[in-house]
């Protein structure tokens, strides 16, 4: 869902009903408010799209002879999910989505300077007059959403014991020991003990933190310069302002304390992942100090 706004490109660029349709001589069919639609491939499932629904999709958006967006290629090769809702207007992308069914693969266009006025946006100089946006969509399923939610704790429940297995075979292979775990699933060693109480609820630790995965790649510090930002991070504990993992990890820690932190997926990006850096399903390592809390 969290692609909805690049798919939108400014929250409007589908059109409006299935009535009043028209043929163009290429086999498109006109929706008023200037989409155009071709069914490429049509599934099998004779559900078609409701609000409500929470449909998997494949989007490759192209503006003229480029292409502006590739889901596959921004979320590691799988499909986004879109919750469905019903159209607010003429040119709403909810409009196009809502006749399509499961398995289905839609070819979208619509003029460049009708979509350029539907989403209140100026049209990319580079496109030439004439020239379409074209959004190819493949729904790859669609839910209601309570078989979307019940099947998202299913996957939930099946990753922990794979994330668990994936941290104690990463601890053997590089002779890991001493380390605790939480009820939660949270594996932690600490290497420096600190002094005092723990962190509260509410209180605003600072830290200084190393992030990397299984394979030893970083993927961001602030004590490392290559980030550009080596400076203490604060953040509001217990708030939801950081993964689950750091907020229950960090609550655990004192004041100089330096630990590592093998946070399992559920407790950092999830089945979500985070863009292109993160893929979903990772366990990722940290080493945080907690440098001062108040």
């Amino acid at each position: 869902m969290k692609y909805l706004s690049l798919i939108l490109i400014g929250s409007a660029l589908f059109g409006a009903s299935c009535n009043a349709q028209d043929k163009t001589s290429d086999g498109f069919t006109k929706l008023p408010g200037g989409l155009e639609y071709k069914t490429i491939v049509k599934g099998t499932d004779t559900q078609t799209a409701r609000s409500g629904d929470i449909a998997e999709l494949n989007v490759i958006m192209k503006m003229g002879d480029s292409v502006v967006i590739n889901t596959r290629e921004i979320n590691g090769g799988q499909p986004v999910k879109q919750g469905l809702t019903e159209p607010r207007e003429k040119g709403d992308l909810m409009t196009g989505l809502l006749l399509m069914h499961a398995g289905d693969s839609t070819v979208f266009r619509m003029n460049a300077d009708t979509l350029a006025a539907l989403s209140h946006q100026p049209k990319p100089t580079w496109i030439k007059d004439g020239q379409n946006a074209v959004w190819e969509v493949k729904m790859v399923s669609l839910m209601t959403r309570e078989q979307n939610e019940a099947a998202m704790s299913k996957a939930a429940e099946a990753q922990k014991g794979i994330d668990d297995a994936t941290i104690l075979k990463y601890f053997k292979e590089h002779n890991i020991t001493g380390y605790q775990k939480t009820a939660s699933g949270l594996y932690y060693v600490v290497h420096q003990e600190g002094n005092g109480a723990s962190p509260q609820k509410g209180q605003k630790a600072t830290v200084n933190y190393t992030g990397q995965m299984l394979n030893g790649d970083v993927f961001d510090s602030n004590t490392d310069p290559k980030f550009h930002h080596v400076q203490p991070f604060d953040f509001p504990l217990g708030q939801g302002r950081v993964i689950k993992g750091w907020d229950e990890g960090v609550s655990l820690m004192k004041k100089g304390e330096k630990a590592t932190f093998y946070i399992p997926s559920e407790l950092a990006y999830g089945q979500q992942g985070a863009g292109g850096r993160i893929p979903p399903n990772a366990v990722l390592i940290f080493d945080i100090e907690l440098v001062s809390f108040q």
